[in-house]
C-alpha cells in the first residue's frame, strides 16, 4: 500500500511474493494540485511567476474570442478546443523545455517541476497547448486526444513530415498562426520553416466550457474578464519585484477579430551606484528608482515613481538562516518599495512573494512600504505561514519569522539612510524621508509588524537623520537636534523658527508621526532638546532678539509667559513698550492710580494692542510679586 502525500489517499499493491508502492495515477496529482491552488486574479499571478523564473522579459495574455474552423483537425476531438481561448506568450527567454509524451508518462515529478506552465493552465483549460523554438505540442492529462496511453503529443519543426502535418491540417494550428501573426513580424510558414523559429513561448489555453474528473471549473469571456480585471487593480505593483519580467500586456480579441488593448504595464530601472555603503555588512545591498508605466484600454499612459532597496543576507552571519536557506532552497532576500509620488496617507503597505499576494487584511502590514522576499506560502498561495500554534515546528514558518525579524528591519533601515543620502545629493525631496518613516498608530494592532517598526526605529536613531529646517541638504542626529512640539499654535511656532534659526540653533522639521515615533521610541526622549519656553527664553537670554520684528516679538512673549515661570523673565529685553519700542523686563508692583500719578510715564506703560493671553499673564505676574518695589530702574514695568 502507498499513501500519497499529494492527493491523500492510499494505494494498494496487491501481488505474490511481492512488495511496494505505486504512484497514484498522474490525473489525481492534477486535481490536488488545482483544489489547493487559488482560483480567481492569482492565475495570472501565478502564469507571471513562472514566466519570470523561466527568464522571460515579456509577456502578453491575449483573450481571444475567435472560433475557429474544423474542417481540417489532427482528429476529431480536437473539435470542442476550437473555441474562445487564453494565449499567453512568453518573449526573450530561455527556450521552454516541451518534453516527449513518453516523458509526461514517467518522470511525474520532473513535469510538476518543470512544466509549472501547464499545470497552471488546467485551472481554465482541458488541453493546453505550447509553442517554443522547433516544437508545438498538446498536451492532454485525461488521454482522450491521442490514444489511451498518450498524455499529450509533439510535433518537431526539424522532422519534415511534421512540418507537413502543420500546412495540411491548416485549421487545427490556425489558432496559433493567427497569434503569432499579431504578436511577432514573422510570418508563420518561416515559423514552421527551419528558417526561423518562433523566438518566444506561446501557449494557448482553450477554455473550459464543460465539467471533467480534472475540474467542474467552467471559463467563458466573463470569467476571463474578471481575471483580467483583477490583474489590472495591482499592476502598478506587480512588477516591482520580479527579476526578468519588465512588460506585461493584457490584449482582448473579439469575434469579429478586432484587437484591443486592455492595459499595458512595463517597469524600468535606474540604479544608483553612488551611495556609500559601511563597510563589512552583512547584507550585498543595493537601493535603485522605477518608474511603472501603464497604458490602459484609452491608451492614456499614467507613470509611478517608486524607490526599491534590496538586501541579501551574506552567508555565515546567521547560522538558522544559512540552515534554512539550504533545506528550502530559499534565498535570504528581502526587497522594499516605497512609492514616491503618492499621497503617504494612501499608502499601506502590502506582502509579495515576487508578485503581490492578495489584497487583504492578512497581508497588509500598516507600513508605509510594500514588503518582497522569498516567503513560504501556504498551500493556497494566499498567505505567508506564521508560526501558529499549528506550525510551530514548520520549516517554512520559521523561515518567514526570521526574514522579518532578522533581515526586514535593516532592509527598512538602510532604506531610509539612502533616501538621506539621495536627499543630502538633491536627488530627492527631504520630505520623502520622513513620509518613509513608519507611523506607529497604523502598526500598533499588527503585532508583528508594529515589532518590524520599533527596531527599524531603535537602530535609525543612532543616525542622522533629521534635516534642518533652514538647510534640507544638512542632517543631524536626534542629540543634536532642537525638535518642535505639537501643541504650539502655527503663528507662535513660526515666530519661534525663525528666532532659532537667526540663532543657528539646529531646530528641525518633522512631521507629527514623526515626532511620535521619536517620543514614543527613543530612550529617554526627555533628554533630547525640545522647543519649550524656557528652552526659547535661553535662547533669548544668551542672544538679542533686535532683528524680529514686532509680530514676532509679542508671539515670543505669549510663549515665553505661556508656563508661568516668571522668574526666567528677568532682563530679557522682550518687554513691548506703549511708544513701540521693547525694554528688558524689570518688575514692580504699583496701583492702577499711577497712571494718572505718573503721567511723565506715559511712555512707560504697556501698550493697548498687547493680546489678551499677555495682559492676563503680566497680571498675574505683578499680583505674585511679595514686594511693592522689586526693582525701581529706569526700564521700570506698570501693572495697571
Amino acid at each position: 500500500m502507498h499513501f500519497c502525500a499529494v492527493c491523500d489517499k492510499l494505494y494498494i499493491v496487491q501481488c505474490r511474493n511481492k512488495f511496494g508502492a505505486t504512484s497514484p495515477p498522474f490525473i489525481d496529482y492534477l486535481k490536488e494540485i488545482l483544489r489547493r491552488y487559488p482560483d480567481g486574479g492569482q492565475i495570472l499571478k501565478e502564469l507571471i511567476q513562472n514566466a519570470d523564473d523561466a527568464g522571460a522579459s515579456t509577456v502578453v495574455f491575449i483573450h481571444d474570442e475567435r472560433h475557429y474552423e474544423t474542417d481540417s483537425l489532427w482528429t476529431e476531438e480536437l473539435r470542442k478546443y476550437q473555441g474562445p481561448a487564453l494565449p499567453y506568450v512568453l518573449y526573450r527567454m530561455t527556450i521552454f523545455y516541451i518534453p516527449n509524451p513518453t516523458q509526461y508518462l514517467h518522470l511525474t515529478t520532473t513535469l510538476l517541476i518543470i512544466n509549472k506552465q501547464q499545470i497552471r493552465s488546467l485551472f481554465i483549460s482541458h488541453l493546453p497547448c505550447v509553442v517554443s523554438s522547433e516544437h508545438l505540442a498538446i498536451f492532454d492529462p485525461q488521454k482522450k486526444m491521442f490514444g489511451e496511453d498518450e498524455e499529450g503529443y509533439r510535433w518537431s519543426l526539424n522532422d519534415e513530415e511534421d512540418r507537413e502535418s502543420l500546412l495540411k491540417f491548416r485549421d487545427q494550428f490556425q489558432p496559433f498562426q493567427n497569434i503569432v501573426s499579431q504578436v511577432n513580424s514573422c510570418s508563420w510558414e518561416k515559423v514552421i520553416s527551419e528558417e526561423q523559429y518562433f523566438k518566444g513561448t506561446l501557449f494557448r489555453f482553450p477554455l473550459r466550457n464543460e465539467a471533467s474528473e480534472i475540474s467542474d471549473n467552467l471559463y467563458d469571456s466573463k470569467k476571463v474578464n474578471q481575471l483580467f480585471d483583477s490583474f489590472i487593480a495591482d499592476a502598478d505593483i506587480s512588477l516591482l519585484f520580479l527579476r526578468n519580467v519588465s512588460s506585461i500586456t493584457l490584449l482582448h480579441i473579439d469575434t469579429n477579430g478586432l484587437c484591443n488593448n486592455r492595459l499595458k504595464v512595463s517597469v524600468s530601472n535606474n540604479f544608483i551606484t553612488d551611495l556609500s555603503y559601511i563597510k563589512k555588512e552583512l547584507f550585498d545591498r543595493k537601493t535603485c528608482f522605477k518608474t511603472v508605466s501603464q497604458i490602459c484600454q484609452q491608451m492614456v499612459e499614467t507613470r509611478s515613481q517608486w524607490l526599491v532597496t534590496t538586501c541579501l543576507l551574506k552567508q555565515g552571519h546567521i547560522p538558522e538562516i544559512d540552515c534554512l536557506a539550504n533545506k528550502l532552497s530559499f534565498y535570504p532576500q528581502v526587497d522594499a518599495a516605497f512609492r514616491l509620488d503618492e499621497d503617504r496617507s494612501l499608502c499601506n503597505g502590502r506582502l509579495s512573494c515576487f508578485l503581490p499576494l492578495p489584497n487583504n487584511e492578512p497581508n497588509k502590514t500598516g507600513l508605509p512600504i510594500h514588503i518582497n522576499a522569498c516567503f513560504g506560502l501556504t498551500d493556497n498561495r494566499r498567505f505567508i505561514k506564521w508560526q501558529e500554534e499549528d506550525q510551530k515546528n514548520d520549516e517554512s514558518a520559521m523561515w518567514n519569522e526570521l526574514l522579518t525579524k532578522d533581515i526586514l528591519p535593516h532592509v527598512y533601515l538602510m532604506m531610509i539612510r539612502d533616501a538621506i543620502q539621495l536627499s543630502e545629493k538633491s536627488a530627492l525631496p527631504s520630505p520623502t524621508v520622513y513620509n518613509l518613516w513608519p507611523d506607529l498608530s497604523k502598526t500598533v494592532h499588527k503585532e508583528r509588524w508594529h515589532k518590524v517598526a520599533t527596531n527599524t526605529l531603535k537602530g535609525l536613531f543612532e543616525y542622522k537623520i533629521f534635516h534642518l529646517a533652514d538647510n534640507e541638504q544638512i542632517w543631524v542626529s536626534p542629540s543634536d537636534a532642537v525638535f518642535p512640539v505639537n501643541n504650539i499654535r502655527s503663528d507662535t511656532m513660526s515666530a519661534v523658527s525663525r528666532l532659532l534659526i537667526a540663532k543657528r540653533e539646529n531646530l528641525v522639521t518633522v512631521p507629527e508621526h514623526v515626532l511620535k515615533d521619536v517620543q514614543e521610541i527613543f530612550p529617554e526622549s526627555d533628554t533630547l532638546t525640545w522647543v519649550t519656553p524656557s528652552y526659547v527664553r535661553d535662547v533669548l537670554h544668551r542672544s538679542e532678539a533686535e532683528n524680529l520684528s514686532k509680530d514676532d516679538k509679542y508671539s515670543l512673549l505669549e510663549f515665553a509667559l505661556s508656563d508661568e515661570k516668571y522668574t526666567e523673565l528677568q532682563g530679557l529685553k522682550l518687554l513691548p513698550l506703549s511708544d513701540g519700542t521693547f525694554t528688558s523686563f524689570v518688575i514692580i508692583k504699583l496701583f492702577s492710580l499711577f497712571r494718572t500719578l505718573l503721567p511723565f510715564c506715559k511712555e512707560r506703560f504697556l501698550p493697548n494692542d498687547l493680546s489678551h493671553f499677555c495682559t492676563v499673564q503680566l497680571r498675574k505676574l505683578a499680583t505674585r510679586s511679595k514686594k511693592i518695589v522689586s526693582y525701581i530702574l529706569l526700564g521700570m514695568l506698570i501693572i495697571i
